[in-house]
């Protein structure tokens, strides 16, 4: 798998062991969903970049309360005390910054992005690019934190390699419009608890 290369290191510290862990993961379910369900591998790097959040909010005790949101941790709002809290994350994580909210926006598209001709391109289309970009981001941020939580030098070349993702057929790797609408219902019932907007 593309992310074994994070866990390839003794982690001393039990409070990152515990987060590669968990991170790592939602990692190889994300990858697991990269060709079959493009949509569903973006949603879980999304949900991993919120879990990458919340450690480094428990690791540098920034002071986001508990359950904190991906989008509360990346944006500001108009309350000065979250806005402070905001700066503060940033502050520790800049080079993180624009990856992490790089995989919010993309992430927030598979979740709710809507068909439209004025895309360009078939939704599945866009859903296989999402996910290509946010398992591209998701690297440099897996990459950055082995460099500052573990001192690796030996991460700089690591990209995501597609051609290591178990081998679908071409039908399989772009399903018909019919079986991703049926995928699409299924995300919104999770979030809507059954009603879809389409």
């Amino acid at each position: 798998m593309n992310f074994d290369f994070m866990m390839e290191c003794e982690i001393k510290d039990p409070k990152i062991k515990a987060a590669y862990d968990e991170i790592y993961k939602e990692l190889v379910d994300a990858e697991a969903h990269y060709w079959k369900e493009p949509q569903q591998s973006g949603i879980l790097f999304r949900k991993t970049a919120e879990r990458i959040c919340r450690f480094y909010n428990d690791y540098y005790e920034i002071g986001f309360p508990e359950g904190t949101l991906l989008e509360e941790f990346l944006c500001y709002t108009d309350k000065e005390e979250h806005n402070v809290l905001v700066s503060r994350f940033f502050s520790m994580v800049k080079d993180q910054r624009d990856r992490l909210n790089k995989l919010r926006v993309l992430g927030d598209d598979c979740i709710w992005g809507e068909e439209g001709p004025d895309r360009g391109m078939e939704f599945c289309d866009r859903m296989a690019q999402d996910a290509e970009k946010m398992a591209d981001a998701m690297m440099e941020v897996i990459k950055d934190m082995c460099r500052h939580f573990n001192g690796r030098t030996d991460v700089d070349d690591r990209l995501f390699y597609i051609d290591w993702v178990p081998d679908y057929s071409e039908e399989e790797r772009f399903p018909k419009k019919e079986e991703v609408k049926k995928r699409r219902l299924s995300i919104f019932s999770k979030f809507f608890g059954g009603k879809s907007s389409t």
